[in-house]
């Protein structure tokens, strides 16, 4: 039995479609009362003639990974656990639960792996857990931790969650960690990367200065899959695709939601300024911010990752980013249809 927490969030529903494919059994944890559709639809975008099949095959859990004793439940009998649930957010008022969810939810999923004799966990952690680069070389998983004032507290709460996984390694917990780069694929509008894509999906003429490494769920999923087949107690693995510039990025979304490309590039005072407007806004009207400091801090950033470690291990080919972007895109035109 192969259990995944977050189920509903991008990476799980992908690990879900995945394992299925592989006629794997399946058991999915899903907080009391969260929306499930996602995962319907995730499903019928990939195999519409098989949803109600997969579907029925899945063991359904309600429960928290707050909640040690809804945890304890979901494991029994489990072999593999991919702990896949997080919050992931950059708004400051998030901070406090986000460190609730990654570091606490984390450690209480170790603990119950442990106690219920799990053979194996894979824990999906990001690429801001992971060090500067000094020397403009890619980051890969050899970097350490540098703490460095520029990492957002979400990049801490996912190094500080790794660390409680490392912890569970040396009790004896059997355990693989996979740090991704930005994730491109179908998933919940407004949730991690889908934001974004959500977003371009109205068009824009602006673009960042930064660039980043971008990878498609479908091999983030199918990655972890063939990684948990594999030896190493606490090995770490960077999966990401291909480096690309915000401007290319938003450009291959333009053409695929047909919209004429990004033109004007943002300089730092405009995203000085947008943050701080922002801020203002959410503060008057409550609603969540679409951008913030941090964010304007990664959107300048000039970041490439390897994955050489896994290209070798696995003899993995990742897809490029116009394949994640055109993916990513076709199901959000089909869900405004």
């Amino acid at each position: 039995m192969h259990l995944v927490t977050g189920a509903t969030g991008i990476v799980g529903t992908h690990l879900l479609v995945e394992l299925l494919q592989q006629g794997l059994p399946v058991r999915a944890l899903v907080r009391p009362g969260s929306d499930r559709d996602i995962i319907r639809r995730v499903f019928a975008h990939y195999a519409p003639e098989k949803v109600d099949t997969w579907w029925s095959l899945i063991q359904w859990m309600e429960g928290d990974v707050l909640d040690t004793a809804s945890l304890e439940d979901a494991m029994l009998g489990v072999e593999h656990v991919y702990h896949t649930a997080a919050l992931v957010s950059f708004d400051p008022r998030d901070v406090a639960s986000m460190f609730e969810v990654n570091i606490g939810g984390t450690a209480n999923v170790v603990n119950m792996a442990l106690e219920t004799g799990v053979q194996r966990l894979c824990h999906i952690s990001s690429i801001g857990a992971l060090g500067r680069s000094k020397n403009g070389t890619p980051v890969d998983e050899s970097n350490p931790w540098d703490g460095d004032a520029t990492h957002s507290p979400y990049a801490v709460s996912k190094y500080e969650a790794e660390l409680e996984v490392q912890r569970g390694v040396l009790e004896g917990l059997d355990a693989v960690i996979v740090n991704p780069a930005l994730i491109m694929g179908p998933g919940t509008a407004g949730r991690s990367s889908n934001s974004m894509a959500h977003r371009l999906h109205k068009g824009t003429r602006f673009y960042p200065p930064g660039s980043n490494s971008v990878v498609d769920a479908r091999d983030v999923a199918s990655a972890c899959v063939a990684l948990m087949r594999t030896e190493g107690e606490g090995e770490r693995y960077v999966l990401a695709g291909e480096d690309v510039t915000y401007h290319r990025l938003f450009t291959l979304y333009a053409e695929e939601f047909g919209h004429p490309p990004p033109t004007w590039r943002t300089r730092s005072w405009m995203l000085e300024l947008a943050w701080r407007s922002e801020r203002l806004r959410t503060w008057i009207t409550g609603t969540r911010p679409m951008i913030t400091r941090q964010t304007t801090i990664t959107a300048r950033m000039q970041r490439r990752f390897s994955s050489e470690k896994v290209r070798t291990k696995l003899g993995f080919t990742f897809r490029n980013a116009q394949e994640a972007v055109r993916n990513t895109a076709a199901f959000i035109t089909a869900q405004r249809v």
